[in-house]
């Protein structure tokens, strides 16, 4: 039997940062999954965003069936995007491209760690806005399980992701003085990757403070923004001498955001995340890589087992059972001589509360 699991969207290796910024537009919207799951082609979904994939992770009893009406709904969304960009996994595929992903064996720079924690704050969102099922909380702990085992028995596969790649292009070009543009999660981590690197002075600055950087931009050799407007809006001005004994040397501006946050940097070089993104891939040794390999194949085979497997239906039946019977015969005796506005209340707490307690079963199932 074939894992009810699919995975619908775009990446890095299929479409460029102006399209995937599309798309994860998208992501914060209730369509189209909840048509779909109104309809009942799917049942859970979970949506993972970050700088180089937006992709949903459906389960649906037929997977391919509802990935291709969930990539038909997502295309007539963006009608200027050609619909073959969106690609559709399902079944043991959908299973073990996810696990790649969450080990970052599909990442460019393999080992990637940031993947795996986006892919489990998106269960963590399904679940918080109701649209999470049991079998996606199946895929979750399965999800947490090879995180955990990925860390402790592949300690070593710990690549920075983007980071790697910005300083690759930064040990590339003479550069000492560095300014990161953005204070949010991504500049901080931008800031100690590039921080570690000897020789390098790096400051990070807030878009409150962009006037004194600006000031200050003849002294810095590089700008790397890590900001995430919704569009370009950066005008990084051209670079004035700090001081006349100061050389003034080409500047370097590297783009990290999606969509692309710079809007114009006269006189200086700016490299993109696509460029960053199309750089060779940073690879791990061939042991690691191997590790990893065979921990996703593993833990592909243990989900799509249990996937596969029928839910406790008997355990549910049973305890919607004593539900049913506790609201209609127990609890009536309970609210005997109590003042009837106030039992139709406690009978409406009670209600609501076992039918969420039988709910929650059903998800955790």
């Amino acid at each position: 039997m074939s894992p009810p699991l699919a995975v619908v969207g775009v990446s890095w290796r299929c479409a460029n940062t102006v399209v995937r910024a599309q798309f994860a537009a998208l992501a914060g919207e209730a369509e189209p999954i909840a048509s779909l799951r109104k309809a009942g082609y799917v049942s859970g979904a979970a949506c993972v965003t970050t700088c180089s994939r937006t992709e949903w992770i459906i389960t649906a009893d037929q997977p391919e069936w509802a990935g291709s009406l969930l990539r038909g709904a997502l295309a007539s969304r963006l009608p200027d995007v050609a619909p073959e960009l969106v690609q559709v996994r399902a079944g043991s595929a959908a299973v073990h491209y996810l696990l790649r992903v969450v080990v970052g064996l599909d990442s460019v720079a393999e080992g990637e760690g940031a993947v795996g924690r986006q892919v489990l704050k998106a269960f963590e969102l399904a679940r918080s806005t109701g649209v999470s099922d049991g079998r996606l909380h199946r895929v979750w702990k399965h999800v947490e399980r090879l995180i955990h085992t990925r860390r402790d028995e592949v300690p070593g596969a710990r690549s920075l992701g983007v980071q790697s790649l910005v300083r690759e292009v930064l040990h590339e070009h003479p550069v000492k003085r560095i300014a990161i543009i953005g204070r949010g999660e991504f500049g901080q981590a931008m800031e100690r990757s590039l921080k570690a690197v000897a020789g390098w002075e790096v400051t990070s600055w807030s878009r409150q403070q962009l006037d004194t950087l600006y000031s200050e931009l003849g002294s810095y050799d590089a700008v790397v923004a890590c900001t995430a407007g919704a569009a370009p809006w950066l005008t990084i001005p051209s670079r004035k001498k700090h001081g006349p004994s100061t050389p003034l040397r080409a500047g370097l501006v590297i783009d990290a955001g999606s969509p692309p946050q710079v809007k114009s940097a006269p006189g200086w070089t700016v490299v993109g995340l696509d460029t960053l993104l199309a750089r060779p891939e940073l690879h791990l040794s061939e042991s690691e890589r191997d590790r990893l390999g065979d921990l996703v194949t593993h833990a592909s085979t243990a989900l799509t087992s249990e996937l596969a497997a029928p839910a406790p239906a008997s355990t549910l039946a049973a305890i919607d059972a004593e539900r049913f019977t506790f609201l209609n015969e127990q609890l009536p005796q309970l609210l005997a001589g109590m003042p009837p506005k106030q039992a139709r209340r406690v009978r409406q707490a009670v209600g609501a509360f076992t039918h969420q307690l039988l709910k929650r079963t059903r998800e955790a199932s």
